[in-house]
């Protein structure tokens, strides 16, 4: 809706700048052809760069998306972004949702979209300085540009009122009846329960109060859980004995049946339960149309409404609620005043005016012109395209084969619980990238290694398994309790809604106490990685506590080893060491303890130039490891292992996260590179042949075998970059060539 608003409004200021749609749909067939002069399906990245050329031949003088997480395809959305490198023309991009702590996959999608826009245009200042603070976007290019609102709703006539279904079906039972309202789509952050539970007190002082409750709910919510919500409200309703009080309008409604809504509404409620909304509709409609509020106080409330349109209430506090609105009602002038006020702000937020502000910010786009230096700043990589074939080769109906010979999966070697962790993340990375049900199956069947591996009746964890499915290992802590919380958290955090989530995110909240246990550095950096994915949705209280404390634990031990000359978190260099770093770094940025970020990096800085990372030669840590106070000449350190590349991979790419520096970017390209031949050999440990990795790289040359940790590291690495925004060439074992 608000994109057809818009193009009206864009037409109405000047008729003569013709305005088109591309439209983002699961089935092209949804969208009429007049409509729109592109349609995109969702999860098809070719469409988005196909629809780039599309735009450029029929001449269109500039381009504006609209970004909301949810409507674009890939990790976190990341398809848009190869529609906007495809674009010949100036690009302003418009953000829905602004996060406070967003996944590492949505910062990273994010940024790389903004990077590429001339202009970026938020509802709020108070979004504009979460994307500042952020840095995903540097502060000349932000421009804010209020939510836009129908003309109808500042002036209901007499035509509209009589023309309305509305008033003609629901509205007439209004007479004499104080009008409390909510409407949009229906779900459960919606919080209309708190509405709910606070009308027991509002009625007994005025018993001729009736809440509407207008809409359908979300038809995302109906696909994953029916109307369990609005029969849940329903059924509240009916316990509270409220059923002369609460009415709901179940379906959609037309700009003038909500103008005629909200002019017989006395007093709006948006009981909102997620302070990180940024902008809402339904909020901009109700202060348009000069109704006072009753509301919770996210981010897009307290600008709104922070002159006094209305009042702000507690989160979950059903008891201040009513508090609220009993004040209100039973002193009339302070409802007048905050209804003055909300005409007041309400009369700037008319589509006219919004649309001629858009002009304008578009009119500037195109005099500056499309963004330039995009490819130095985030370079494309001649790489492996993503290969399937040995992963399909190890993974059985189990889990993935733990070693090989040579390419050979060996079933004697069995399985482990660390493997399987690591094969959930990737099936996870894959099954976003691709869209490919194979590993969306494999995530699964990983997911359910897991669980059975968890015995709670000791709080522990096995971790082997031979090929006959018997365990091998009683249940005990380790990093396979870390790998596994990882797991859950990476899964969870990509999208909340998606099936395994559920079950993923209980397990989780089971660990809690064994995962807090942990006295091992490696065992808390896995487990603090995989909290850091939680949105807040997702964040409950102990599993934010048991964050803060494992990332606690890693600051001070990193405190207590910490010299000039040894940055690092314990005595001696051993394996998976950038997740060290890489766990404080994204501990500091989901919470927002910069010291702890600080410490990350600063560790980071110094491992990765102990690899070599600005040289010609990328040098890992070998197996026989490197100690502080004994350190062995770097000829004997043992064989290089693609874990080691892996995570250092990884981390870079956290960093350039954390701190919008695409140096980290490109220090994660040279640390990729170690798998296509920049190491002290000049040898591709990468199989372009095989699609695996070899399993090591040492003295006498390549490990010819291709074991499970391997492929999944190199899959690891791969999918880090792509979700970055680094773009593919066709396979080729060539290094790769910078700018």
């Amino acid at each position: 809706m608000f994109s057809h608003d818009l193009r009206d409004a864009l037409r109405e200021v000047d008729p003569s700048s013709p305005v088109e749609i591309v439209s983002i749909v699961r089935d092209p067939r949804q969208v009429a052809a007049s409509e729109v002069v592109a349609a995109i399906r969702q999860d098809v990245r070719s469409d988005y760069a196909a629809a780039a050329a599309e735009l450029t031949s029929r001449g269109t003088d500039i381009v504006l998306i609209e970004h909301e997480f949810g409507i674009f395809g890939g990790d976190a959305g990341a398809y848009v972004v190869s529609l906007a490198e495809e674009l010949e023309q100036p690009l302003v991009v418009t953000l829905h949702t602004v996060l406070s702590a967003p996944t590492v996959p949505q910062a990273e999608a994010l940024r790389a979209l903004c990077h590429r826009a001339t202009l970026v245009t938020v509802f709020t200042e108070t979004a504009r300085r979460m994307i500042l603070d952020a840095r995903i976007v540097t502060p000349e290019r932000v421009r804010v540009l209020p939510h836009g609102a129908p003309k109808v709703l500042l002036d209901v006539t007499a035509d509209v009122a009589t023309d309305s279904r509305v008033s003609r079906v629901a509205l007439e039972r209004l007479e004499g009846r104080t009008v409390l309202s909510t409407f949009g789509l229906i779900s459960a952050g919606k919080g209309i329960e708190l509405a709910i539970s606070s009308l027991p007190a509002v009625v007994t002082a005025h018993p001729e109060v009736l809440y509407l409750i207008a809409g359908q709910t979300h038809p995302e919510v109906v696909k994953v859980e029916g109307e369990s919500y609005r029969l849940g409200l329903e059924r509240l309703v009916r316990e509270l004995d409220l059923s002369e009080h609460v009415h709901f309008l179940d379906r959609f409604f037309t700009e003038a049946e909500l103008a005629v809504l909200l002019s017989s509404t006395d007093l709006y409620l948006t009981p909102y339960r997620s302070r990180e909304q940024i902008v809402s509709g339904a909020l901009t409609f109700a202060v348009a149309a000069g109704c006072p509020v009753v509301s919770t106080p996210y981010y897009y409330a307290e600008d709104l409404l922070g002159s006094g349109a209305g009042v702000l209430v507690p989160f979950d506090d059903s008891a201040a609620m009513s508090a609220a609105v009993l004040d209100l009602l039973d002193h009339p002038d302070k409802l007048e005043q905050a209804r003055i006020e909300a005409r007041r702000v309400g009369s700037a937020l008319a589509w006219p005016r919004v649309g001629a502000a858009t002009l304008q910010v578009l009119a500037e786009a195109a005099e500056l012109g499309p963004v330039a230096g995009f490819e130095k700043a985030l370079p494309a990589l001649r790489a492996p395209a993503i290969r399937p074939d040995h992963l399909l080769r190890l993974v059985d109906d189990v889990g993935i084969i733990q070693h090989a010979n040579g390419i050979v999966p060996n079933r004697s070697t069995g399985y482990c619980v660390d493997d399987v962790a690591r094969l959930a993340v990737a099936a996870l990375g894959l099954d976003r990238q691709l869209n490919d049900p194979r590993y969306a199956r494999m995530l699964s069947s990983a997911l359910a290694f897991m669980q059975y591996a968890w015995d709670s009746s000791r709080s522990g964890m096995h971790n082997f398994m031979s090929y006959d499915r018997r365990w091998v290992d009683d249940a005990t802590h380790g990093d396979h309790l870390g790998r596994t919380a990882w797991a859950l958290g990476e899964v969870v955090g990509a999208i909340p809604a998606r099936p395994e989530a559920g079950p993923s995110l209980r397990m989780l909240e089971a660990m809690v106490p064994a995962l807090g246990a942990s006295t091992s550095p490696r065992q808390a950096a896995f487990t603090v990685i995989g909290l850091a994915r939680l949105d807040a949705r997702s964040m409950s209280q102990p599993l934010e506590d048991l964050l803060r404390l494992l990332a606690g634990r890693l600051y001070a031990w990193y405190a207590a080893c910490r010299s000039e000359e040894w940055r690092w978190f314990e005595g001696v260099l051993s394996y998976d060491n950038a997740r060290l770093p890489q766990a404080l770094i994204a501990a500091g940025y989901r919470l927002d303890e910069p010291e702890w970020r600080r410490a990350g990096i600063e560790a980071l800085d110094w491992y990765a130039i102990q690899c070599g990372i600005e040289t010609s030669s990328v040098r890992l840590i070998g197996n026989q490891w490197r100690l502080r106070l004994h350190p062995v000449p770097v000829t004997d350190e043992g064989d290089e292992q693609p874990l080691e590349a892996a995570s250092l991979v990884e981390a870079l790419v956290e960093a350039m996260v954390s701190t919008g520096d695409h140096r980290y970017g490109l220090q994660a390209v040279h640390a990729f590179e170690w798998f296509l031949g920049r190491n002290r050999f000049g040898l591709a440990v990468y199989d372009f042949g095989s699609g695996g990795c070899h399993d090591g790289l040492g003295p006498a040359g390549l490990n010819e075998n291709e074991g499970a940790e391997s492929t999944l590291a190199f899959l690891q690495a791969l999918l880090a970059l792509n979700g970055a925004g680094l773009q593919f060439s066709a396979p080729s074992p060539v290094t790769v060539v910078l700018p």
